[in-house]
């Protein structure tokens, strides 16, 4: 199971985020330096969707899974959308302390 301060979006991303290295990962090393309290099955079946989904690839003779190009586009826009959230948290928790 995921830890239970991480959602499934925040674990997906972590994953995305952590298997982004040139030459890829194991799955023991995506769990570990994802620092996701996930069972391997569970890790398992979101890489899987994952790479139905074109964003993670297995390399079956290497055992690793890497990322496709369209990760890149993926990470850039949600780390957007986090900064766009972010500042308009700040500019409200603002208005708010000016009130």
């Amino acid at each position: 199971m995921i830890n239970e301060s991480t959602n499934r979006g925040d674990a997906i991303v972590m994953i995305l985020q952590t298997a982004n290295v040139s030459g890829g990962l194991t799955l023991a090393k995506i769990g570990e330096k994802a620092n996701l309290i996930t069972p391997s099955q569970q890790l398992k079946e979101y890489l899987s969707s994952l790479e139905k989904n074109g964003l993670i690839a297995f390399q079956k003779g290497e055992q690793v899974y890497r990322t496709t190009y369209k990760v890149m586009h993926f990470l850039q826009t949600y780390n957007h959308i986090i900064e766009l959230i972010a500042n308009v948290e700040e500019e409200y928790a603002s208005r708010c302390r000016t009130v």
